[in-house]
């Protein structure tokens, strides 16, 4: 059977929705796969890897520079945007921490924010990434697709490796139950493994390079957009998730991805939110 070509790819995903979809994990992935969006610099908990499928994008950096690539990586908490509207593209968010490490790695050797994938490995991947496109085009996405592309990037697993066991333990408790149920998340982390809320902060920073803050909101964030894709109205995927209405979850989800939530959730004539795991 002949491969599909990139142009003929490419063609494709500009003339119908383009396709996201996440994994609960832990690690919390996702992908998105077609014509490309206009986004604000903003900053995740993600890593990201964005591909233009036979096209450049414009990638918009913490100062304002505009940079034309063919890929860009960019590891948590790193501000960026990007200017890809007419280009398709994939794009791979992951929470795992090999990728993350990965992605430091490259932004320390080539001294650039958002350093592009090397060129022997986009080679590499070419071939896995058409069959990505094809089948999330398709509304595939129950094959281990994902893990097969983290898996040639990383040429290892993508299982977290080295954390601190009690942070790896506080992580594992944070579930989309949990982030309701608890007034105090992280009173009731730092109680569940035996510390004290300042020192459960500060390991928690020094293992996972944010705030607990912040990690939890990033889960929040995750958990309304499930609830989202579901089918819950924002007000009910915000009241669902621990955010006070569906304004502040607006609110953290454009700083977060650079966009309103209504333009994915709401707008399925241009994304279509398609319901994945993780096998």
């Amino acid at each position: 059977m002949t491969e599909p070509q990139p142009s003929e790819i490419g063609a494709r995903l500009l003339a119908e929705p383009a396709k996201v979809a996440f994994w609960a994990g832990p690690p919390a992935q996702g992908v998105y796969i077609g014509r490309g969006l206009s986004l604000d610099v903003h900053r995740h908990y993600a890593t990201q890897i964005t591909i233009g499928l036979g096209r450049p994008v414009l990638v918009r950096t913490a100062t304002g520079d505009l940079l034309q690539q063919h890929s860009f990586v960019v590891g948590p908490n790193l501000a960026h945007g990007i200017e890809a509207s007419a280009t398709p593209i994939l794009e791979i968010f992951s929470e795992a921490r090999a990728l993350a490490d990965f992605a430091e790695r490259l932004r320390l050797e080539s001294g650039s924010e958002t350093p592009e994938l090397p060129a022997d490995l986009v080679t590499e991947l070419w071939p896995h990434l058409l069959g990505a496109a094809e089948k999330l085009s398709d509304g595939q996405v129950d094959d281990p697709l994902l893990v097969t592309l983290i898996d040639r990037v990383l040429q290892s697993t993508q299982q977290d490796i080295g954390a601190d066991p009690r942070v790896a333990a506080a992580r594992s408790l944070v579930t989309a139950q949990f982030l309701v149920d608890h007034d105090r998340p992280i009173d009731e982390l730092a109680g569940r493994v035996h510390l004290s809320t300042s020192r459960f902060r500060h390991l928690w920073r020094q293992e996972m390079g944010m705030s607990i803050q912040s990690y939890l909101r990033w889960q929040r964030l995750l958990t309304a957009m499930q609830n989202t894709a579901r089918g819950a109205s924002l007000t009910e995927a915000a009241h669902g998730a621990g955010f006070s209405d569906s304004a502040h979850l607006t609110r953290v989800f454009r700083a977060t991805f650079g966009i309103p939530p209504s333009r994915i959730f709401k707008d399925s004539h241009s994304v279509q939110v398609l319901t994945a795991s993780v096998q």
